[in-house]
């Protein structure tokens, strides 16, 4: 069947649509979606979407074996399709199109609402995985289901939709349609091979999917999204493709704030735009420069904004052409020789003045956003007038065009955002708001059109600027309560959605909520913590995990969930790998063949745990205040505090009552008191100095913080410390609770005895929290089973005993040179095992530790012990005594956060344990200990990528969070680098022979209290660095009894 030459021209301006976020087009068979539409949810709870695509192989000419095709996807690890569902005109056409596919033996199978259906196993190349294939008949018509094992549910009920069974509102993914076990293997010696033109998906459409996750402000997973794009784009693909990508996620990357990478991106696409020849570059360095705009306004740098932005001001985008000349209107409804390839249509001239109308529309909506913000609402009203006047041309003409325009939705609401906001400057409330209404109108419309669920982060924030509209009009209290409850109903609906949000604008509802609990009211309490959560970091929920291995366990299929998290874990590596290896230009081959097949396993695996419902029952949901406190014990306290806007608030959550925080500080002025706290602990200590402690700002921080629940606090016996921004690096345990001591201080002779100064420390013991849905999880933990009581691994060899060639060693994914090595070695000096022997001692273990040391303490070595089966989930607690590094240590950015190690099996060990690896061990603990320098270091953005929490600013750390993912209960890390005197010594051995008796967080603080107490030691720089999280109340060499929990 060859393609009409109407339905090639709407193909083409269809895929230009795509690469703007316009959706879907106004073709295909009657009784079919044009546009994407919502599936439901899968039986893991993610959402899945079928959308139009065009660019699905057939015979590799102009020829299409089918009439439709829409590729399927469900939020996960990939970036490409999960399934393909086809449509043909006839069962013949359908025939022949299969027999281009190398498949097994075809098995009849029953499909509900389908006449007539088989199955057999193929290689897609479309999807380019094996594929369970289904071809099915109904009324006449002929179908073809493509789709992973995992994913035949979600294929199945877009083939519903499709066929007319059923409508998105009403659909589910969580659907076993049949046995995939049932369908017979690939014949033996079966290979996948897969087109260039096939391989993932079409450019137009990745373009798309990414711009449309920026617009709906699920800015990680648009990072995320287009970083794996990118990484599948073959080596040889041409410039355009990869400089759109680049913009794209350089965009993406500016709206999280991972301005440094966004940087990168974004140099990077114009390394490559200058590449391109004129006409290319004609329309992709304005675009450039617009987003370079984009980038500024996110880094609050207006002024920086305006001035790359004012190339708007004057002629546009050079010559852009008037979209409503009917010459212009002929042009871009002609044909093309290369109409039929989508990926083609961004290179199209004939396309230029579409591509110029929208970028013209978004350069001067980020134009007007500058100008307010620098108090210039004339300026502002000019670019937004202009900006509608070119979204009314540019509709028009997708109208003559015949597509659809849902995506002008998106860009039409940051017009009327933008139109409220200036109305609101200018003190018209009134207009402002409708212009508000109309906005959050077009955004849900635009969600619904895109298979959102009109919940998503972008409409939130809509809803909650809104409300602070409705609250400074003069509108009554009952209306302002009303907008700012659905505000916050949909920030807490859409935080799971890997977004951020600018919470400045909860300042006033805070206040509010914070003034009915001071009267009694308990609801507005419950209302305060919650949006407390709303400021909190999405990776919180990744601590679920843990939680989401208890259920299985309990099912059954734990081993295969921790395959299934292995598997994952190794593709996201692989992505990465595979980065790296195309950026030093080295082979791929290898590299992908190996991810096709940890994929294609992952599918598999996932087919089967899908059939487990249990694992779908748990929420990432923010935590309740009534759950907190169910977990709290006796006499212990939580404290969370959260930045909001230049503000901070908090709150002192008891067992049977809460109390809000509202420090006098901005928060600017209390992280200059944290970081002028923190240097004075340790601010010279690289350079041999130790400086005196700032007993002053000590006072002053703790006098700011808990001013407003002192009385309370000094009245518990132990305190959980959530503190975010503000205490990020910083121990609460070295605040100063009495500011009259603080001034005693200051008149004393000896400036480094601290041993009278009444610090946190000496008046409870305290602990960390990541989040309170962290806390909670920790908490209903079932104890370890391990039967061994520990492990310790120590001094490994000198990193210059490293195999070298005489050139560059590989460490990691660095290539260091002798010379920097040698400088190295002297900075990363081995730590003695001897606080492993003592900590034994300490702890009465007869017969001494199991110690690894020197060569054996390889990071192969650890990962052998480390994977199931092995012997590290047979032990209570596991010391670590090495170096804990920073993300490029070595002045390398690939270089991971990690712990140093020996080297071990050559072209397997790199001398690092890093992230990733140890949150692949298999273990039991109730405690690991890593008394290493700076093993709290936060995790980069590289780190961050591969756990998929793409969010910056989070306060969980470093190796920290690595641990828990491999199951440890609680974690003792350290702040600052430990001294490597006879302090860390004494330290070391008070906190092992406190945890004979004591739980955790106690030992810590008996430790404390020692060095304290002793004014040779009572310097912080000796004994603040060590904290603990998780379940400290656990003792150190508890065993819980075995049991089968109840079903």
């Amino acid at each position: 069947m060859t393609m009409p030459a109407n339905r090639r021209t709407t193909l083409a301006l269809c895929g230009v649509a795509l690469s703007l976020a316009l959706v879907g087009c106004a073709t295909g068979q009657s009784g079919t979606p044009a546009a994407a539409f919502a599936l439901g949810t899968n039986a893991s709870g993610d959402p899945c979407t079928a959308s139009p695509n065009w660019t699905d192989p057939s015979f590799g000419d102009e020829k299409t074996k089918f009439s439709d095709a829409y590729s399927v996807n469900c939020r996960g690890v990939t970036s490409g399709a999960l399934a393909r569902v086809r449509t043909f005109d006839s069962t013949s056409d359908r025939s022949t199109f299969g027999a281009s596919l190398v498949c097994g033996e075809t098995i009849a199978v029953e499909l509900a609402g389908f006449s007539s259906a088989s199955a057999r196993r193929c290689l897609d190349p479309a999807l380019g995985f094996e594929a369970i294939v289904i071809d099915a008949d109904h009324r006449g018509a002929a179908y073809q289901i493509s789709a992973a094992p995992n994913s035949v549910g979600p294929g199945y009920q877009a083939a519903r939709i499709i066929a007319g069974l059923d409508r998105p509102e009403n659909a589910t993914s969580a659907r076993n349609p049949i046995a995939a076990g049932s369908v017979p293997a690939l014949p033996e010696g079966a290979r996948l091979a897969v087109s260039d033109d096939a391989a993932g998906e079409a450019l137009a459409s990745v373009l798309g999917r990414g711009t449309a996750l920026n617009f709906r402000g699920l800015h990680a997973a648009a990072s995320r999204f287009l970083r794996t794009s990118l990484a599948d784009l073959p080596d040889d693909a041409p410039p355009q493709i990869r400089a759109e990508l680049l913009l794209e996620a350089g965009l993406a990357d500016s709206n999280i704030e991972y301005f440094g990478s966004a940087k990168r991106n974004l140099d990077a696409a114009a390394q490559q735009i200058s590449r391109l020849g004129s006409a290319e570059q004609r329309i992709l360095r304005p675009k450039l420069q617009i987003y370079r705009g984009l980038d500024a306004l996110n880094q609050r740098r207006f002024a920086e904004a305006r001035s790359i932005l004012a190339f708007l001001s004057t002629d546009g985008l050079g010559t852009a052409r008037d979209l409503s000349d009917p010459g212009t209107l002929v042009r871009l409804n002609a044909g093309s020789n290369e109409a039929g390839d989508v990926r083609s249509a961004i290179a199209l001239p004939d396309q230029e003045a579409l591509r110029e109308a929208f970028l013209r529309v978004q350069g001067n909506w980020a134009r007007s956003v500058a100008e307010l913000a620098l108090d210039n609402p004339q300026g502002a009203a000019a670019a937004i007038t202009v900006a509608r006047s070119g979204l009314s041309d540019l509709s028009t003409v997708l109208d003559s065009a015949n597509i659809r325009q849902d995506g002008l939705f998106w860009l039409n609401a940051r017009l009327l955002r933008q139109s409220g906001r200036i109305s609101a400057f200018n003190g018209d409330f009134v207009p402002a708001v409708a212009a508000f209404d109309d906005a959050i109108t077009a955004l849900t419309r635009a969600a619904l059109a895109r298979s959102g669920t009109g919940r998503d982060p972008a409409i939130a924030e809509l809803l909650l600027e809104r409300a602070s509209l409705v609250a400074r009009s003069g509108a009554s209290r009952a209306e302002t309560d009303e907008a700012y409850y659905k505000a916050v109903q949909a920030l807490v609906d859409a935080r799971d959605e890997s977004a951020s949000f600018s919470t400045s604008l909860l300042q006033p509802y805070l206040d509010q909520l914070a003034d009915l609990i001071e009267a009694g009211d308990n609801d507005a309490a419950a209302r305060y913590f919650e949006v407390l959560q709303i400021a909190g970091e999405s990776g919180a929920a990744r601590q679920l995990s843990a939680l989401q291995d208890i259920v299985a366990e309990e099912s059954g299929v734990g081993g295969k969930r921790r395959e299934e998290q292995d598997l994952l874990r190794q593709i996201s590596q692989l992505d990465l790998n595979i980065e790296d290896a195309r950026e030093l230009g080295q082979p791929i081959g290898e590299l992908e063949s190996e991810r096709a097949r940890l994929q294609s396993a992952y599918f598999e695996l996932d087919a089967e745990l899908q059939g487990e419902a249990a694992l779908s029952q748990v929420s990432s949901k923010p935590a309740a205040l009534a759950d907190l406190q169910a977990v709290l014990r006796p006499g212990e306290a939580y404290v969370r505090f959260s930045a909001m806007g230049d503000r901070v608030f908090g709150m002192l959550v008891e067992k049977d009552r809460a109390s809000p925080i509202r420090p006098g500080a901005t928060l600017e002025e209390l992280l200059f008191f944290t970081n002028e706290l923190r240097n004075s602990i340790d601010g010279r200590i690289a350079q041999g100095d130790l400086v005196e402690f700032d007993v002053e700002f000590a006072a002053l921080l703790y006098q700011n913080l808990f001013r407003d629940v002192d009385e309370v606090l000094r009245s518990k016996q132990e305190l959980v410390v959530d503190g975010g921004k503000v205490l990020a690096g910083l121990p609460a345990s070295v605040l100063v609770s009495d500011r009259r001591a603080a001034l005693r201080f200051t008149q004393q002779q000896d400036r480094f005895d601290y041993s009278q100064v009444e610090f946190l420390a000496t008046l409870m013991p305290t602990s960390v929290a990541m989040s309170p849905l962290s806390f909670i999880v920790s908490r209903n933990l079932p104890g370890s089973q391990a039967t061994r009581d520990l492990i310790g691994f120590a001094s490994p060899q000198p990193i210059t005993t490293v195999p070298s060639t005489g050139g560059d060693i590989k460490i990691g994914n660095c290539l260091i040179s002798p010379a920097q090595l040698a400088g190295l070695s002297r900075r990363f000096a081995p730590i003695p095992a001897d606080e492993i022997g003592y900590a034994a001692e300490e702890l009465g273990i007869t017969g001494g530790p199991t110690l690894i040391r020197d060569a054996a303490f390889s990071d192969t070595a650890v990962l052998d012990r480390g994977r199931a089966g092995g012997d590290l989930a047979d032990y209570k607690v596991l010391h670590f005594a090495t170096h804990g590094l920073t993300e490029g240590m070595f002045g390398c950015a690939q270089s991971p956060s990690a712990l140093l190690t020996s080297f071990g099996s050559e072209g397997q060990s790199d001398l690092l344990l890093d992230f990733e690896e140890i949150a692949r061990l298999k273990l039991d603990a109730n405690l690991v200990v890593l008394s290493a320098c700076q093993t709290a270091s936060a995790i980069g953005e590289r780190a961050a990528r591969l756990t998929g929490d793409a969010q910056p600013g989070s306060n969980l750390e470093g190796l920290v969070r690595s641990f828990f993912a491999a199951q440890a209960r609680a974690v003792m890390a350290t702040y600052w680098q430990t001294p490597n005197t006879g302090e860390s010594e004494v330290f070391m051995r008070e906190f092992y022979r406190s945890g004979r008796t004591s739980d955790i967080a106690t030992a810590l603080n008996q430790a404390q209290r020692r060095m304290i107490r002793d004014p040779a030691m009572s310097h912080p720089y000796f004994w603040g660095s060590f904290f603990v999280v998780g379940d400290t109340d656990n003792r150190m060499l508890d065993q819980a009894a075995p049991q089968v929990a109840a079903r």
